[in-house]
């Protein structure tokens, strides 16, 4: 019954607010669920648009589908052909879950916010599919989504009059 609370809250905490992703195709997680919920935040059709200097949040609620102690973010993004996004810190994905920590129990439902930085190097105007997925200690995949994002000019700079 607790379960079953929590997953209707998790659900209630992101209603409306949902993006129209696809399920991964690159080799590591092509048979990887998709999540609950997902929504890249500011974005409900891709292409996302976001721009250079920003941070893009991606907000995930999945299922645990076993015990785990560990979990690890990934990104990948998909022009001609695969190349792997370092997230850093964000990487962590224990770290950043909102409703619950490490170790993580079976069936337990996750709410987890990604942050990724979208680099000055990125050309503006490109326009890959992204694919976050996460993976537990043996690299195997829990959830993945894959979006196409824009990468936008940078955001107007405010000056002090």
């Amino acid at each position: 019954m607790l379960r079953l609370v929590v997953l209707f809250a998790g659900l209630l905490a992101v209603q409306g607010q949902t993006t129209n992703v696809q399920r991964c195709t690159g080799r590591a997680a092509q048979n990887a669920p998709l999540p609950i919920n997902a929504y890249v935040e500011g974005c409900i059709n891709p292409p996302c648009q976001l721009p250079v200097g920003t941070f893009a949040t991606v907000h995930l609620v999945f299922k645990a589908p076993r015990t785990m102690t560990r979990m690890t973010t990934r990104a990948q993004a998909f022009l001609i052909f695969a190349i792997d996004y370092p997230l850093g810190e964000f990487a962590e994905t224990c770290n950043f879950l909102n409703n619950s920590f490490c170790p993580v129990m079976k069936d337990e439902v996750l709410e987890y916010t990604l942050q990724m930085k979208i680099e000055e190097a990125f050309p503006v105007g490109v326009s890959p599919h992204v694919e976050f997925r996460i993976e537990d200690d043996a690299n195997e995949p829990i959830t993945c989504i894959r979006v196409r994002i824009m990468v936008a000019p940078p955001l107007p700079q405010l000056t002090a009059a």
